[in-house]
């Protein structure tokens, strides 16, 4: 009887890896790029509270090397972890709490080498991304879960999947007049004051025209406000978020700003901060 329960658990496994399921790393293939279903072994379905996102640069070279780092708060926010993965580029670890998956040959995807503890709103994890050789945009994907920390994964626990990320690569540099920077650098500043009330400040720098929407979101993703949605020419833009009026809690907020040529095209740059109301 044992040696038949042996060779049954030795079977599951070999279905489950020839599945792409499951390595002796770890878990992968639980981002939206392949279709995974995310985080599923804590519960069947995702969760809005858990927010998930990516910071850095949002246009690189072909070939270049670049640093950025992932977000998560929301859910039980007990512990967290991650798996992250590029559709064309590579993602690789820069220090020991994370580590490399080899999912398929040529593919790399990141995860947490252990939990991290929520010791203040959120938790971050820094990573590197290699772009690949040929211009055009790519996309990092991510999935992140909050659990409640007692061991085991089961419903209490919560997971989401991160804001997909777009990069733009490119293979050369258009000057712009009065030494503003160059087209690979899009910019989406911290708002200031930080924390504040009622009012901050939200500062950004666009290369080029285009259709710009700036738009604030509480921490579980639902829209606050619209603070810009218009074309703008090429520069530096400042608007005001003023709360005096609006029946807001102390807490985390998100700003996100995007940017397309014109409405009806694709975004070519898009970045999230987080801002905390403080009454």
């Amino acid at each position: 009887m044992k040696k038949i329960v042996t060779i049954f658990l030795l079977l599951a496994s070999l279905i489950f890896i020839s599945a792409g399921i499951l390595r002796s790393t770890g878990y992968v293939g639980t981002t939206e790029k392949d279709g995974g279903q995310g985080c599923n072994c804590h519960s069947l379905t995702p969760f809005n509270q858990v927010i998930a996102w990516i910071e850095g640069p949002d246009s690189v070279f072909i070939g270049s090397t670049a640093n950025y780092k992932f977000y998560v708060t929301g859910g039980p926010k007990v512990t967290a972890g991650f798996n992250l993965t590029a559709r064309n580029g590579k993602v690789y670890p820069v220090d020991n709490s994370t580590r490399l998956l080899h999912f398929t040959a040529g593919d790399s995807q990141l995860t947490h080498r252990f939990p991290l503890s929520f010791t203040r709103d959120t938790i971050s994890w820094n990573f590197r991304y290699v772009a690949p050789n040929s211009v055009g945009f790519d996309t990092i994907f991510s999935v992140a879960n909050s659990t409640n920390g007692n061991g085991s994964a089961d419903n209490g626990d919560r997971w989401n999947f991160g804001r997909k990320f777009s990069i733009k690569i490119h293979n050369t540099i258009v000057s712009v007049n009065d030494n503003k920077p160059t087209n690979q650098d899009f910019s989406l500043f911290q708002n200031y004051p930080n924390p504040f009330n009622p009012e901050t400040k939200i500062f950004w720098y666009s290369p080029i025209n285009g259709h710009q929407t700036l738009k604030v979101f509480d921490i579980e993703g639902n829209e606050i406000a619209t603070l810009i949605d218009e074309y703008k020419e090429s520069g530096y833009h400042t608007v005001h978020f003023n709360v005096k009026n609006n029946n807001l809690a102390s807490g985390v907020y998100l700003y996100q700003l995007r940017i397309k040529k014109l409405s009806n095209e694709s975004v070519i740059y898009t970045n999230t901060k987080k801002m905390i109301l403080m009454k």
